[in-house]
């Protein structure tokens, strides 16, 4: 049992320790009297300004103790050590990372109305590529005398699949076909891909089911939204799309992908939700948002009352790393209500988009920062989770030699046995 003293006990201070020490198989509690605290003997820690016997002292910011965002941290880095207004308060630091403090009312946005990772303190303080949240945590423990070794053992890889769109030529309507033959060409492929002579180029699902069995889980996301601009799957009603729904979901769980006009209208999230529970015939609790879109706390806010339990949305659309600052998984926490939610969130290390649109690397470049990333993971125990499509695994154009930096993802890693994330968790 860890003790921890505070001379006030708030809803955020237990959300910190929660993720510190409950999620992580280690149970604490909070002590503001003084006369009980002096019977405490070991694993101690002094969250507060007062000179008390204890293992380690945290100076307190005011991050922990404040309502909503009325506090307007400054976050800096002193040598070694990151500062909130200049205190160096390791658990507010925590906070404000996991709970996105900083993309609250943030209007500098893209086309795409998303939180750009330049805006982030991580990017400009140079460590979005370490889990500092995670690096922050495993240093408590260590200071304090805790052994960190069977957290550190849960290190993991869950690969994950954003069906956008699920075949480039089968399965659509003949206008469209036609339509998009004279726009973008190809009609020799098209036409050996109608007549059944090849395969779609989009149709690698034998290889996500191969993935599959190298790994402990995979989970896909399938977008059900109604055509627009960004929003051009197959139809939600179409057999064929169902069927492969329906195997994908075998795999480890289908998750909903909202589309993105569905952005911040929980009437459309909760009826394409209700499409893939027809089609799977289970209730659906994970979802990822298209295109990664999230505003805070609108979205989570939406995702909670159309039932959604699991987010796998938290990563950049323009860059790789920790956006949350942490690769565990994680309660979010809603700072315009101060409530801790029961909406777990899921962070990813890198999607496949980012590294080659965005970031304009090679795929040699690529596994030489996934290597880079899957280190910092691997030493703080988290789950490392990518995100793919399966447009981008065929090998082809110019996803070429693209299937092989999943491959080599895969092979950083080796399956586990026994998965500290289970079905019911997952």
């Amino acid at each position: 049992m860890i003790s921890i003293f505070s001379e006030n006990t708030t809803e955020r201070l237990k959300y910190v320790l929660d993720f510190c020490f409950a999620d992580k198989g280690f149970d604490y509690k909070i002590i503001t009297r003084i006369d009980d605290w002096k019977v405490e003997k070991y694993f101690r820690i002094n969250y507060s300004s007062l000179d008390i016997p204890a293992d380690i002292s945290i100076l307190p910011s005011e991050i922990l103790f404040k309502k909503g965002v009325e506090l307007n941290p400054i976050i800096s880095k002193s040598e070694n050590n990151f500062l909130i207004n200049g205190i160096k308060d390791d658990l507010g630091i925590i906070f404000w990372l996991i709970s996105r403090y900083e993309e609250y009312g943030e209007n500098n946005l893209d086309e795409h109305q998303r939180y750009i990772s330049t805006n982030s303190a991580a990017a400009k303080l140079n460590f979005l590529h370490q889990p500092l949240a995670d690096i922050l945590c495993k240093e408590i423990w260590q200071r304090i005398g805790l052994d960190y070794t069977i957290v550190k053992n849960g290190f993991e890889l869950i690969p994950s699949f954003d069906i956008d769109v699920a075949w480039a030529y089968k399965n659509r309507k003949l206008t469209r076909n036609l339509g998009a033959a004279f726009k973008h060409g190809k009609i020799a492929e098209r036409t050996k891909v109608w007549l059944g002579k090849e395969k779609d180029p989009y149709d690698t699902y034998d290889y996500i089911h191969d993935i599959s069995t190298k790994v402990n889980r995979i989970i896909c996301f399938a977008l059900l939204g109604d055509w627009s601009k960004y929003d051009k799957n197959i139809h939600w009603k179409n057999d064929n799309y169902q069927s492969l729904l329906r195997s994908l979901n075998t795999l480890g769980g289908m998750g909903i992908h909202p589309s993105y006009d569905s952005y911040l209208n929980a009437e459309k999230i909760e009826e394409e939700i209700s499409r893939l529970e027809k089609i799977v015939g289970h209730e659906v609790v994970k979802s990822r948002q298209h295109f990664l879109r999230l505003n805070f706390p609108s979205t989570y806010e939406n995702l909670i009352q159309c039932g959604i339990q699991r987010d796998f949305t938290m990563g950049y659309s323009d860059q790789v790393g920790f956006r949350a600052g942490t690769s565990f998984p994680y309660k979010f926490y809603n700072l315009r209500t101060d409530k801790i939610s029961n909406l777990l969130v899921f962070p990813f290390a890198y999607m496949d988009s980012a590294l080659k649109d965005q970031l304009k690397l090679s795929p040699s470049q690529s596994k030489d920062l996934i290597n880079k990333l899957t280190n910092e993971v691997k030493e703080v125990g988290g789950i490392f989770m990518c995100v793919w499509h399966n447009s981008s695994i065929n090998d082809k154009g110019e996803w070429q030699g693209w299937k092989d930096v999943l491959d080599y993802t895969v092979s950083l890693f080796e399956k586990k046995e026994d998965s500290v994330f289970d079905d019911e968790f997952l």
